[in-house]
């Protein structure tokens, strides 16, 4: 929950509390077994297909593990955080915050989250805990850009708001990329004004279960760099190089690869080389 797909979890005591979908959940890990609380006034077997999903605990974990682990350095970073999933993500939160997290901190992106869904979004409790649920696309093209910018948006509110006010208007449905191959969902959302390359392929990977796409950030640019290419090279490289190495299950390997070296440290994963 903290490896930098979803921005609306956090620990509390011995229990991750978060926002999904209209719902405040509450979640620990006692063993084998995933223990859950929802507000949602839901069944059992509801609750369960919903979280299935949402936790990608359907696809075959294991396998696409051992497809990837093909050298010391992810082997580290999959014995170090095994069970780690790719989440399945509502697309429209997730286009939304990494349009958002574009030259920003989690802590920041995390604030300007709980902003804008503390003034826009539906009041949500579980336990003593209140919380927000994120805003409508309506509410945000209703807000209008200042608005926006009062939340500390910075130079992101017009981009936020140019989605919204098109996905209000019905000129396009995040949720039908789900139909959609990679390509061309990828090519669909770099239409719009602030979502670049490695944005889209975060929105792609979070949400539309495209396992095969590389976000390339700062920390995966160094990644390849470091580990793998012994020298500088430009975006398009690393991604040929990644594609070719990695296979189809590359969106995995890229997430252990990075959480290891943001939490652990990239001279640690060095060390594993010889």
């Amino acid at each position: 929950m903290e490896c930098g797909q979803s921005f609306r979890w956090q620990p509390i005591n011995d229990w991750y509390y978060g926002v999904v979908e209209g719902r405040q959940l509450k979640m620990r890990q006692e063993n084998q077994t995933l223990i859950v609380e929802s507000s949602a006034d839901e069944a059992e077997d509801q609750l369960e297909a919903f979280l299935r999903h949402y936790l990608d605990l359907n696809r075959d974990l294991a396998a696409i593990l051992d497809a990837v682990d093909i050298d010391p350095f992810i082997h580290r970073s999959i014995e170090t955080f095994r069970g780690m999933r790719i989440l399945n993500q509502e697309v429209w939160e997730c286009l939304a915050s990494f349009i958002l997290s574009q030259n920003n901190n989690v802590p920041r992106i995390k604030g300007i989250i709980r902003t804008i869904s503390t003034r826009f979004g539906e009041k949500i409790a579980l336990d003593d805990l209140v919380d927000y649920s994120f805003p409508t696309p309506q509410s945000l093209a209703d807000a209008g850009v200042e608005t926006l910018y009062d939340c500390g948006l910075g130079y992101r509110a017009p981009y936020l708001w140019t989605v919204s006010s098109t996905i209000a208007a019905g000129k396009f449905d995040p949720e039908g990329l789900k139909s959609r191959p990679y390509a061309e969902a990828k090519q669909e959302l770099m239409g719009f004004k602030g979502i670049g390359e490695k944005v889209a392929d975060c929105i792609c990977l979070f949400s539309l279960g495209h396992v095969q796409a590389l976000p390339i950030d700062v920390w995966v640019k160094r990644i390849i760099e470091q580990l793998y290419l012994k020298r500088e090279a430009s975006i398009r490289e690393i991604r040929r190089f990644a594609e070719d190495y990695f296979g189809e299950h590359l969106g995995y390997a890229q997430q252990y690869l990075f959480h290891y070296a943001r939490t652990v440290g990239l001279e640690n994963l060095l060390e594993s080389e010889g």
